[in-house]
């Protein structure tokens, strides 16, 4: 049972205090007599992004809420898979180590529990970003239809009003020389009358003269 109680007393002292385990590393990489050759045993601290100024950010150049849902869960997903290199290289740097203290042993095995739990954590993220991208696309792609459709429908129009000026342009010419017909014919017909009127008036004149003769 004393076994036990120190088990999960170190995992606790893993995941509540990793100030004082770096801390402790920095002390046991003093003590240690490794050449500089070796491979250092130093952890490289990565600020994780944080989740909040993904979205304002993302709120402020994106007007998109499908880009917004994508980029969270993209920080989400960095995040975990940041946590699970730091603890990787936390594994490394243990395991590099000649010498351990007297609880490194059971630092060790909780730091390997700890990059399993953020490694399910990165795999879960991953998942979702999957989805969340096979969504998108789904959506886009729907969108993409709807703009075609109603594109489709706009040069339907175009073309049903296209062929309506056109039967009106004909319809208009066509009237015009109906109209140009009728005055020719009127024109026509007014010149026979004159011409008719003339001869009678002339005809008229020849018998008078003949007449007075």
């Amino acid at each position: 049972m004393g076994k036990k109680g120190s088990w999960f007393s170190a995992v606790k002292k893993v995941f509540s205090h990793d100030s004082r385990k770096d801390k402790k590393s920095q002390k046991s990489k003093k003590k240690s007599t490794q050449p500089e050759t070796e491979v250092k045993s130093e952890v490289v601290q990565v600020s994780v992004p944080q989740i909040e100024d993904v979205k304002l950010s993302e709120l402020e150049n994106e007007q998109n809420k499908q880009a917004i849902s994508l980029a969270f869960a993209t920080a989400v997903a960095a995040g975990a898979a940041v946590a699970a290199a730091q603890a990787a290289a936390e594994v490394v740097r243990l395991t590099s180590m000649p010498h351990y203290p007297a609880k490194s042993m059971e630092e060790l095995a909780a730091i390997k529990i700890q990059t399993a739990f953020r490694g399910y954590l990165a795999r879960r993220a991953l998942r979702a970003l999957r989805g969340l991208v096979r969504l998108k696309t789904m959506i886009q792609g729907q969108s993409v239809k709807r703009q075609a459709g109603s594109t489709l429908r706009c040069m339907q129009t175009l073309a049903r009003l296209q062929s309506q000026v056109r039967e009106r342009r004909v319809r208009m010419s066509e009237e015009n020389q109906a109209r140009q017909r009728q005055l020719q014919q009127k024109c026509e017909k007014e010149l026979v009358k004159l011409q008719t009127s003339v001869s009678n008036f002339m005809h008229t004149n020849a018998q008078t003269e003949l007449g007075l003769d």
